[in-house]
């Protein structure tokens, strides 16, 4: 069985593939196992296999000292031999450990053990143990096989899945606002300083976004456009150390897991809140980070359209601000928000997908709750809202037509709804809505939107000329007889002539940007790229660009 557990150890890891496996197979001798094989043929470092030997052989033994007992209490009617201990369950996060001194390992080595997750078989790392570190790699099913053909990691099984979705929800949830001591930001940057450190940087010199991959600089986003802020290149331990960094500022105790995307906040003593987003690439995780601002963003200072701080004054109904991604949609959502509480009593509830920032309640009762903290799911979330009897509900950000249809139904018993959705213009968004669901249901839909819609902004963030930051454009709506005509009998062929026609109600994303240009804030060829109709910017068409 040892070269069966060392194959499986070797692959699960991706320390090897199982192609290369399956090809030195054959040279298995009886004085040389499939770690030597792969050894002598260069594939595998000596170190490497020294460490899953010395697992394998700890496991072996493991097996040895459970079959004894076994065997002992044997009667005349032999019983079957215990199988391996099923692994320890994964539902809980583990402990997070004490930091600790770790020698670097060389470069040679295939994978860097101690800032990268462990090499581990059923739950163990290569010395038997729990892992030493915060990041696991999920299990492989079957160890006891001894079919080669069966190597490989199992993929989640949608019974599983369902499982997963069952568990209960962390019994850690306080959100921490990341306040303490103020890191003093470097005056330059290098990628052996803490994340901390970068995320003081970045906030010192207006960076929204940080970009760290391996083997590349450290990139940040600056009004729009991508800068590297270091000289050095980030290795891939340094990129594991920081996420290890990143995961002390999770309010869930997560366990990270090698191979599996997540997108999270964090915050951090000292340097406030951020959004993390990691994606893998095998073991190796790449990592972006959202720089979530500390002042609250006041809607007299959004460059919204002035009729759009009516919404703010509603008693009901349901007001959607969409815009594609980093647009500011979840700023103008929680603007909207903390001028409601600082302006009338009342009592409000945000569903989050994760939250950001911390609100102020000012005069109101405001009640913050995250999907996958607080509540399994956002149907979830907008259920409990109703139930409560929230005043406002803020939604940040529709998923799917049943979470707009509960909307909907929040909005028409009495709520002011305010929902984060996608979409680069009024048009497109209602005509996505529209077709989200089957034909036979299309009619009930578009007369709940038409009678609860109140309101719409489509907002794009544009880089002000010589990177001075960024400028919002927004095509807005408030929803008139007119258009809720329209809405409820799905012909929107009308609907940005209707804008236009609103002078003080609406404004097209088109009249805003000729505003932003004439203005002196952007570039005409920044409208240019945005623009609904590119002819009416066609003086500004870049040279050797396309119509």
């Amino acid at each position: 069985m040892r070269n069966q557990y060392m194959a499986q150890v070797l692959v699960h890891n991706k320390v090897v593939t199982e192609d290369q496996v399956k090809a030195h197979w054959g040279e298995i001798t009886e004085s040389m196992d499939i770690g030597q094989v792969l050894v002598k043929a260069g594939i595998l470092q000596q170190a490497m296999y020294a460490k899953v030997l010395a697992f394998v052989q700890n496991l072996e033994a493991k097996k040895a000292a459970n079959a004894a007992p076994a065997a002992a209490s044997a009667t005349a009617a032999p019983a079957p031999a215990p199988k391996p201990a099923p692994a320890a369950a994964t539902s809980a996060p583990a402990p997070k450990p004490a930091p600790a001194h770790v020698e670097p390992k060389p470069a040679a080595m295939a994978e860097p053990v101690n800032d990268e997750p462990a090499l581990q078989i059923e739950g163990n790392n290569i010395y038997g143990e729990s892992s030493s570190s915060n990041m696991v790699v999920e299990t492989v099913s079957g160890l006891e096989t001894t079919s080669i053909s069966t190597i490989g990691i199992a993929e989640e099984s949608g019974e599983d899945s369902a499982e997963e979705g069952e568990q209960e929800l962390p019994r850690r949830f306080a959100l921490s606002s990341g306040e303490g001591t103020a890191v003093e930001a470097p005056q330059t940057l290098l990628p052996t300083m803490s994340l901390r450190k970068m995320i003081a940087f970045a906030r010192q010199y207006g960076a929204t976004d940080i970009y760290l991959y391996s083997n590349r600089q450290v990139v940040m986003r600056q009004s729009g456009a991508l800068f590297p802020a270091t000289e050095q290149v980030v290795d891939k331990t340094r990129i594991s150390e920081l996420l290890a960094e990143a995961s002390d500022g999770f309010a869930d105790d997560y366990s990270v897991v090698a191979g599996k995307n997540f997108s999270k906040t964090i915050a951090l003593a000292g340097v406030g809140r951020a959004r993390i987003s990691v994606t893998w690439n095998g073991v190796v995780p790449s990592i972006s980070i959202r720089v979530i601002p500390t002042e609250a963003a006041g809607l007299d200072t959004l460059n919204l359209p002035p009729f759009c701080m009516q919404f703010a004054e509603l008693n009901s109904g349901l007001v959607l601000v969409a815009g594609p991604s980093a647009s500011g949609r979840t700023t103008t959502v929680n603007a909207f928000a903390e001028s409601i509480a600082a302006n009338r009593p009342c009592y409000i509830q945000t569903i989050e997908r994760p939250i950001e920032r911390i609100l102020q309640s000012g005069a109101g009762a405001l009640v913050q709750k995250e999907v996958g903290l607080h509540v399994r799911t956002g149907l979830d979330g907008i259920t409990l809202a109703m139930r409560d009897g929230a005043d406002v509900i803020c939604f940040d950000h529709l998923e799917n037509v049943d979470e707009l249809n509960l909307l909907l139904q929040a909005a028409n018993s009495g709520a002011l709804v305010f929902a984060v959705t996608r979409g680069n213009n009024i048009h497109a968004l209602l005509s996505r809505l529209l077709v989200s669901v089957p034909e036979s249901g299309r009619s009930s839909l578009a007369s709940s939107l038409a009678d609860q819609l109140k309101g719409v902004i489509v907002q794009h963030l544009v880089p002000v000329v010589d990177n001075q930051g960024l400028v919002l454009a927004a095509e807005a709506v408030r929803v008139t007889p007119t258009i809720a005509g329209m809405i409820r009998k799905g012909d929107l062929s009308q609907l940005n002539a209707a804008i236009s026609s609103q002078r003080d109600q609406g404004v097209t994303l088109d009249d805003s940007l000729q505003k932003c240009v004439e203005a002196g804030y952007i570039d005409g060829v920044e409208a240019w790229k945005r623009a609904n109709d590119i002819r009416r910017f066609a003086a500004y068409h870049p040279a050797g660009g396309e119509a």
